[in-house]
């Protein structure tokens, strides 16, 4: 007696579980329907909301940009070397994947930080382009790496952070 068609029917069933617990509907999402609104508070950090997609698992309309998005910064700066060392830095997928994840804050949360950030997020923004790709030659990525750590730097300022 074989039992492959037990063992079968038993793979089967619990595949169909598991997949039609992935096609319920999505909850239906929080978000009010006010105005999109960014304000500048006294320290010259934008907050409000933003519209559109959603590139960041977990975002919400109502999250501060700015603390958004020296977070971002911030989680990249984890796999990255110390300013000075950018010769020696891996290019592994985890950097690459780190600045695909800040180009998704960037384009969520870039239009609503400081108007004096405007210029360096989109550098950082082509930088993080360029450096998340696995096919930019190795030769290039020192250079764009100084380069992003001064374009980042100028978004922290922004937001008011160092």
């Amino acid at each position: 007696m074989t039992r492959t068609p037990l063992r079968t029917a038993l793979v089967v069933s619990a595949l169909a579980v598991g997949l039609s617990a992935c096609q319920s509907p999505p909850p239906e999402p929080k978000a009010s329907s006010d105005a999109v609104s960014s304000t500048v508070s006294s320290t010259g950090t934008a907050s409000g909301k933003t519209s559109g997609a959603v590139y960041v698992t977990g975002a919400k309309a109502g999250d501060d940009p700015c603390a958004r998005v020296v977070s971002a910064i911030g989680y990249l700066g984890l796999s990255l070397l110390p300013a000075g060392q950018e010769e020696a830095q891996h290019w592994d997928g985890d950097v690459r994947g780190r600045f695909g994840y800040l180009r998704g804050t960037l384009a969520m949360y870039g239009p609503h930080l400081p108007a004096s950030a405007s210029a360096a997020v989109a550098t950082v923004d082509g930088l993080a382009e360029t450096l998340s790709r696995a096919d930019t030659a190795g030769s290039l990525r020192t250079d764009l790496l100084r380069r992003y750590r001064k374009a980042s730097a100028v978004v922290l300022t922004a937001c008011g952070r160092s």
